[in-house]
């Protein structure tokens, strides 16, 4: 408007006289020029300044006096002063077009030698005679300021949503996607770049329903939570906890939606629940234990008394089968002939078999104090063997006493330090994982487990060797991560060898490692220092 204001007048002006000063004789112009708050600079086809006006002067630091008749590319950033006469000349020849006619941003300089920012605008004047062009430039320092206090803004806005730990993301009322941090794109691969203008639901197929939730969140203005989501990735089921908050600011509506993934804190949860039952079952199993002793005492006392009622070197037996006319040696002929005796001895051995299986529970049930006490390792693997021999899963699916036992022992002193009850499970889960591979993965040759005691230096190790299918190396890296199990649904919780090693790293500061190759068996080697020592993590 000041533009078009400026030339209509001046042209109103200059029908009026012959030859007058173009810039300065008229009232109305000058008042127009004097008042405005953009600077106007008039320059001749040479690019001489002619006119300078008082915004111009504060603008760019010089009095009008100083600039008049000077090249208007002094007022330039040194970048436009190497090209500013050519560029003028060619126009002039009928060139493109660059700046005069059209409004752009530039750079300014100043008498003190700073640059500035300005939007610059250039008409071409031509009238009878006179023939020039006026520029009307307005400073944009602030404006950059703004911009730059904004854009730092923002960047600090992105740096506390980058920071955090949770993936966030902003989406507008239509579900596109207008925010993305980087845990966004570390969970999901795709960049911000990429992720802008997409829809939330391509981004997260995964979540149920999440275009609803966030309409709801929106709509309603409320928090919307959804919690323990589980998420298939990478061969494994994660869980997620997705809230989403409403964001309504300036009339547009939108929503931050943040994910957070608890799948730790839920194994954490599942294993506490699960040592909770572990410790009910044990409680349950000695309360068993206990009340299978006394029919097992009743058996067993049964059994002596039939084995001496029916002996002939009793003087009261003989008496009482004399007195009855029965031969006592012919009766005990008669049961040594159809196996009574047999029968006998052998309720003798269940009985015994089956109070060693209730003293391996009530042992191996008992609540454990952590208290390391001297132990024999070689006893301890003897319980190992027979608590697994009368497990009734491993039995289910694969009988432990068709397994080729090789006990490999090569030790000057078998005694150590150690949570006996506890090397006992770990022990026990080694050898149950090694009878369930070799009973699901053997072809036509005979299970073998080899169980190899060795003394290396301060310290004895075991090492459980089965002739299994195997495992590959990333099963191998896996292994021992809490519910991490190639077994099908339903079968183990996978907390095990996860349990396995956090005995022996933690509590023993010991090592376990496993090695192993498809169809090449399976080794897992645990150290245990005789005193508690701290061991070196195998590398």
């Amino acid at each position: 408007m000041v533009f078009l204001a400026v030339v209509t007048t001046l042209k109103k002006y200059q029908t009026k006289a012959q030859r007058i000063d173009f810039w300065t004789e008229d009232a109305r112009v000058q008042a127009i020029v004097g008042n405005v708050a953009d600077g106007i600079i008039g320059i001749d086809t040479r690019g001489l300044i002619e006119m300078f006006n008082p915004a111009a002067e504060k603008l760019f630091g010089y009095r009008a006096d100083e600039v008049i008749g000077k090249n208007v590319k002094c007022l330039a950033a040194p970048e436009y002063q190497t090209h500013h006469d050519q560029y003028l000349q060619n126009y002039l020849g009928g060139g493109p077009r660059k700046v005069i006619g059209v409004g752009r941003e530039v750079s300014g300089l100043r008498k003190d030698g700073s640059v500035f920012p300005m939007y610059l605008s250039v008409g071409e004047l031509k009238h009878e005679e006179f023939h020039g062009f006026v520029g009307i430039t307005h400073d944009l320092s602030e404006l950059h300021q703004t911009r730059n206090e904004l854009d730092q803004a923002r960047k600090l806005m992105q740096n506390i949503i980058d920071s955090m730990p949770s993936i966030i993301v902003g989406v507008n009322a239509e579900g596109l996607i207008t925010h993305w941090n980087q845990i966004a794109t570390q969970e999901t691969g795709i960049s911000a770049e990429q992720a802008q203008g997409r829809l939330f639901a391509d981004c997260f197929p995964y979540l149920h329903q999440p275009m609803v939730q966030i309409d709801r969140a929106i709509n309603q203005r409320e928090l919307v939570t959804s919690q323990r989501v589980a998420v298939p990735r990478a061969g494994e089921v994660r869980y997620v906890d997705v809230m989403i908050y409403p964001l309504v600011t300036n009339g547009s509506s939108g929503a931050a939606v943040r994910i957070d993934d608890i799948s730790e804190r839920v194994r954490m949860e599942t294993m506490m629940v699960q040592t909770e039952k572990m410790l009910s079952v044990g409680g349950l199993a000695a309360g068993m234990a206990h009340e299978i002793n006394n029919p097992l005492g009743i058996i067993a006392q049964g059994c002596q008394n039939l084995s001496r009622r029916l002996s002939d070197q009793l003087p009261q037996n003989r008496q009482t089968a004399e007195a009855l006319g029965l031969d006592l040696a012919l009766l005990d002929t008669y049961m040594e002939q159809r196996g009574i005796h047999q029968f006998l001895q052998g309720i003798r051995e269940g009985v015994e078999r089956a109070t060693q299986i209730v003293a391996d529970m009530l042992t191996y049930s008992r609540r454990s104090s952590s208290s390391f006490e001297p132990t024999s390792l070689v006893e301890l693997v003897e319980t190992t063997l027979r608590l697994a021999s009368h497990d009734y899963d491993l039995k289910k699916d694969y009988d432990f006493r068709r397994v080729n036992i090789v006990r490999d022992i090569q030790l000057q002193s078998d005694q150590l330090q150690c949570d006996r009850v506890a090397i006992e499970q770990v022990l026990l889960n080694l050898v149950k994982n090694a009878a369930q591979a070799m009973g699901a993965g053997m072809k036509g040759q005979e299970p073998q487990l080899i169980l190899k005691l060795r003394e290396e230096d301060q310290c004895l190790s075991i090492e459980v060797i089965d002739n299994g299918p195997g495992m590959d190396e990333a099963t191998c890296k896996r292994v021992f991560e809490p519910f991490f199990t190639t077994k099908p649904v339903g079968q183990g919780t996978g907390l095990g060898l996860s349990v396995a090693y956090f005995i022996i790293t933690e509590q023993h500061q010991g090592t376990l490692w496993v090695e192993s190759a498809p169809g090449a068996g399976t080794r897992f080697i645990l150290r245990l220092p005789r005193q508690g020592t701290s061991l070196e993590t195998k590398g």
